[in-house]
């Protein structure tokens, strides 16, 4: 803000939050052709896999591009919230990253149980990201 007036139009951070909206979106209905097939096809569990690596960091970049369209529109909370998300995403991709990794071997290794939790992490991911989704959403008529 330069002298108590924001840096950018107020459309802006609308159209930021739209970009997260977007990305949480994406993962929304691409997650759900997942549940349409096994996941133990080889090619289907590195798309799975790719599927959460790409929806981190989307989310991780867009919400950093919210945090510094929000910063320079003088909305800390906003601001806050974004960089939150972004942090968030950025710290829990590595770790459910792994949690797929580990799945996948054990599956390879003959742990029957382990396609069961794979779905188990697909589903909670699905869950978790519907709550973001909804929580941004609801969000936006505070941003006009």
């Amino acid at each position: 803000m330069i002298l108590g007036k924001p840096m950018v139009p107020d459309f802006v951070p609308l159209y930021a939050v739209v970009t997260v909206l977007f990305s949480l979106i994406y993962f929304a209905l691409s997650s759900l052709s997942f549940l349409l097939v096994q996941l133990d096809v080889p090619e289907v569990s590195r798309l799975f896999r790719g599927l959460f690596n790409v929806y981190f960091w989307m989310v991780g970049f867009t919400g950093l591009v919210a945090t510094a369209v929000f910063a320079a529109s003088g909305r800390m909370a906003f601001t806050a919230a974004m960089l939150l998300l972004a942090a968030t995403a950025m710290a829990v991709r590595k770790r459910v990253l792994q949690l797929i990794d580990m799945q996948q071997t054990a599956w390879q290794s003959g742990d029957t149980a382990a396609m069961r939790r794979l779905r188990i992490i697909h589903c909670g991911a699905m869950l978790a990201n519907i709550a973001v989704l909804a929580t941004v959403a609801s969000s936006v008529r505070f941003i006009l």
